[in-house]
């Protein structure tokens, strides 16, 4: 096991190694009993999530051929693929006419 190689181990090296945050790195080390050095102290808590803005989406019925809603979002139709998916804009992603 790397661990036990005698190589320099650290919440870092470990989290690159395999692809986690330093949080849940320290979490593992100290879970398996890897002494860390103090400074290692600053990943033992994970900071609370900050609560992101929801964007409200449009759920007006569309009764045209060339439109769907899509993720609750109305879906222009430009065509489809060979395997039957559509492929087009999002009506909020298209710039207004002037």
């Amino acid at each position: 096991m790397w661990i036990r190689s005698g190589s320099a181990v650290t919440v870092k090296h470990y989290a690159k190694r395999y692809g986690v945050d330093r949080y849940t790195a320290y979490d593992d080390l100290t879970a398996v009993g890897f002494a860390l050095t103090d400074s290692a102290q600053q990943w033992a808590h994970r900071p609370s999530t900050i609560p992101r803005r929801t964007v409200e989406r449009a759920t007006l019925p569309v009764h045209d051929k060339w439109w769907i809603v899509l993720d609750g979002r109305p879906f222009f139709v430009a065509g489809y693929t060979s395997g039957g998916a559509p492929y087009g804009t999002f009506a909020d992603e298209v710039p207004p006419i002037r």
